[in-house]
């Protein structure tokens, strides 16, 4: 790798890109990138550079993710040391590699889809264990969407996707099936009718509605794809708006009840502190952190 290379970027990038890594810092990520995409090796080995490259992206970008939001700061290292960060990122994942000792002939398979609309046959798996959005407004195609539009999409193909994503932040509207079966759960129903007294912002209301919407639909299609007998579990985050808090865990449970499933339990694994607006405003008030186990009978 040499900087002297690092002039100008050859492929064009949107303009967040531009703005988070600007000048030589671009040109260095795009020479690396573009050496990666030439390497003599299979595309998984390319693949795993491409993510130890993606991996290091926030020490020297200019906007980083705290929290659900992109803040704009001065990176503390000079893109000078980007071959070496690179360098690092690989060894560690190697590391990682050799500590884990994977079975060399594991079978498994990685497929992208929807969860709402997912591709497999009727009673293929015998567990799910999925930690879905919590309804927090992070919206995961603004907080990633340095690395996001850096290799993989565009502007307009990352709104689509912000667009069509789980109803956890207020952008989100997506295109759904039909559930004609859905009932709202009563703690839903007063949480939506108190939250549209109270609520500023008038998209909350609306939004935490359209986000139980899309769990149900999901648990519809987990219960579908797994065999009788299969256990499903949900790391779900309960969440807290105008000093009211929304039971995210609880209402999950009696949306897969409704759906047929059996809610085995509910295991609370850790508390979270509300943000500090609301703190200064309404107290502390941690939100819990649960595991829903539901059992497809």
């Amino acid at each position: 790798m040499d900087p002297d290379e690092w002039q100008e970027p050859v492929k064009t990038y949107p303009d967040l890109v531009q703005q988070a890594l600007p000048g030589r810092i671009l040109a260095a990520f795009d020479a690396i990138a573009r050496k990666i995409a030439h390497l003599s090796c299979s595309k998984k080995e390319r693949n795993f550079f491409r993510l130890a490259l993606l991996a290091i992206i926030p020490q020297f970008s200019h906007a980083v993710a705290t929290g659900g939001w992109l803040k704009w700061v001065e990176p503390k290292i000079d893109v000078e040391f980007l071959p070496e960060a690179f360098k690092g990122r690989l060894e560690i994942m190697l590391g990682d590699l050799l500590q884990v000792k994977l079975p060399r002939r594991a079978d498994w398979q990685a497929r992208q889809a929807d969860a709402r609309y997912l591709p497999d046959n009727d009673e293929t798996y015998s567990a799910v264990i999925t930690s879905p959005p919590y309804p927090n407004r992070h919206d995961y195609t603004r907080v990633f969407g340095v690395e996001l539009m850096f290799d993989f999409l565009n502007r307009e193909d990352t709104r689509k996707v912000r667009y069509q994503s789980i109803q956890s932040h207020p952008e989100a509207h997506p295109v759904r099936p039909e559930t004609k079966e859905y009932r709202r759960p009563e703690k839903l129903k007063e949480v939506i009718e108190e939250l549209n007294e109270v609520a500023k912002d008038i998209r909350i209301p609306t939004m935490i509605d359209g986000y139980f919407l899309d769990i149900y639909i999901c648990l519809w299609e987990m219960m579908r794809v797994c065999k009788s007998g299969a256990r499903i579990a949900l790391v779900v985050g309960n969440a807290q708006y105008y000093g009211l808090p929304v039971l995210v865990d609880e209402i999950i449970a009696e949306l897969g009840e409704q759906i047929g499933l059996a809610c085995d339990k509910i295991v609370a694994v850790r508390y979270r502190g509300n943000s500090a607006q609301q703190m200064g405003k309404y107290g502390r008030n941690p939100s819990r952190e649960s595991v829903v186990i539901f059992r497809k009978q």
